[in-house]
């Protein structure tokens, strides 16, 4: 049975006894959630909690469907904004480790023997080309060389 505030008190505010169990509840569900009381009160029951504030008007039954903005207490709300930062770390870090763990699993497979041929000799013909080229800059530059020591020399004796 309510005793503090009085039911006497209660029921003026609104229409009917259905009405202000319906009021008190949702206010009660309210401060559960972490609603901040409008009031000081010296009783940890939060029904309690709801049916003072009702009885110091500072809670109104208003009809038909209404969103108003309920202020958590600060601690519930740091709780819950630490549980989202917490939950997208861990997805993150869940997400990191599954791809690590696929490009792991990419560089792990084991590769065909005929893969390793088949690399080998392009590695080979690819230096063995390279070598050819090589030794064909090398003529060519030879043969500059011995074409431009014939052009001074040819030089040299004309100046003399």
């Amino acid at each position: 049975m309510l005793v503090k505030p009085p039911l006497e008190r209660l029921l003026p505010k609104v229409e009917n006894r259905y009405t202000l169990a319906i009021l008190v509840a949702k206010r009660a569900r309210q401060l559960v959630d972490g609603a901040m009381p409008l009031m000081r009160s010296d009783s940890p029951n939060l029904v309690t909690v709801a049916c003072e504030e009702l009885g110091s008007n500072r809670v109104a039954c208003v009809r038909g469907q209404v969103s108003v903005y309920i202020p958590l207490r600060p601690e519930v709300e740091a709780a819950r904004l630490a549980a989202r930062n917490a939950a997208a770390q861990a997805s993150l870090a869940d997400a990191v480790k599954d791809e690590l763990e696929r490009a792991g699993s990419v560089l792990n497979e084991a590769e065909d023997e005929s893969d390793a041929v088949l690399i080998s000799e392009r590695i080979l013909d690819n230096a063995a080309e390279l070598d050819d080229e090589d030794v064909l800059v090398e003529e060519e530059l030879g043969e500059a060389a011995a074409g431009e020591e014939t052009a001074d020399a040819a030089d040299q004796e004309d100046d003399d």
